[in-house]
């Protein structure tokens, strides 16, 4: 499983200053791209890296893995991380809330979640009262199984506890000890879970509720200071989304070398999520933003009346749908 990056630890440790004096933007050099995981998705930003899609456009980007959603969110508006791989209620609440932060694309307008439970919860109504797990407060996991218990008539307040657990593998841990009555995780995550006999109570993927789970976010700043960047970027991440859908034995050795697995059923799976999840347009859906404002205003009331439009940036997609960027992937 991939680790945290070096820089995740450097960040925290400057995030305070680096608050009062925001870094500005890099001329020359590697430009960071913060990947909130470790999860299923992320291996879009490393095989973007990896396969030298980005250097394709004249970028060196270097990919950084952050342990949640959250943490990305603050190190974010340091400017020290350019571009933020992340889902889209954590740019939200920081715009909502002042912060310099927008979406300018979207490949995983869905919840690409499975819900596991201990051995012996069968059934939604089991879950009342149970200690359910995500990685933290504020992130794409809590929004997630707010929404997914809505929609199977739980109350996310009321009828089950919400706790932090951290890292996927780690709430995956604490639920086969006992710690945890159920958590989400994405795929290989949910076969494995499945393999050691917890129940999969459901496949979220599978109600297709409109979310910004995989978002791409920068700020109005930077996407001022540096277009040509934030659009060359664009180009190298969409060309990397197509690939992997029209390369699946290219993609498996990526998620064998990044997830650490090499079991076929898992690696079959896995592959299997991308394509099921996957918005190849990389437009935001707005109907799914609509959903994230909603959630956050529980938390952040000053959500409360916005609109969708006032968080996403789609100039650049725009642009390259002029250019007839996405035509070459059209067959």
């Amino acid at each position: 499983m991939v680790k945290p990056h070096p820089l995740f630890f450097r960040s925290l440790a400057l995030l305070s200053l680096a608050l009062a004096y925001p870094f500005p933007a890099l001329a020359h050099g590697p430009v960071m791209a913060g990947v909130a995981g470790p999860g299923v998705t992320l291996i879009y930003a490393y095989f973007t890296q990896d396969a030298g899609m980005w250097k394709k456009h004249g970028l060196d980007v270097r990919v950084v893995l952050f342990e949640s959603g959250s943490t990305l969110a603050q190190v974010a508006r340091t400017g020290e991380v350019k571009f933020a791989i992340n889902s889209g209620p954590g740019t939200i609440a920081a715009r909502t809330q002042g912060a310099d932060a927008v979406i300018i694309a979207a490949v995983v307008n869905t919840l690409p979640y499975s819900l596991v439970a201990a051995k012996g919860i069968t059934k939604w109504a089991d879950l009342k009262g149970k200690k359910i797990g995500i990685s933290r407060i504020g992130s794409g996991t809590d929004t997630a199984i707010r929404l997914v218990c809505k929609k199977f008539g739980l109350d996310p307040i009321k009828d089950i506890i919400i706790l932090q657990g951290g890292t996927q593998p780690s709430r995956l841990q604490a639920l086969s000890v006992g710690a945890l009555d159920a958590t989400l995780v994405s795929p290989p995550l949910d076969l494995t879970a499945k393999k050691q006999g917890f129940s999969v109570l459901v496949n979220v993927a599978e109600l297709g509720i409109p979310y910004p789970q995989l978002v791409i976010e920068t700020s109005d700043r930077f996407n001022r200071e540096n277009p040509q960047t934030v659009k060359n970027f664009l180009k190298g991440f969409i060309e990397g989304v197509h690939y992997v859908a029209t390369h699946k034995g290219e993609t498996k050795k990526i998620i064998t070398k990044y997830l650490k697995t090499s079991d076929p059923e898992i690696l079959e799976a896995t592959y299997q999520s991308f394509l099921q999840v996957t918005d190849y347009s990389a437009n935001p859906n707005l109907e799914g933003i609509r959903n994230a404002i909603d959630e956050v205003a529980q938390r952040v009331p000053a959500a409360h009346g916005k609109k969708p439009e006032e968080f996403v940036d789609l100039r650049f997609l725009k642009e390259l749908q002029r250019e007839d960027f996405f035509k070459q992937f059209e067959n």
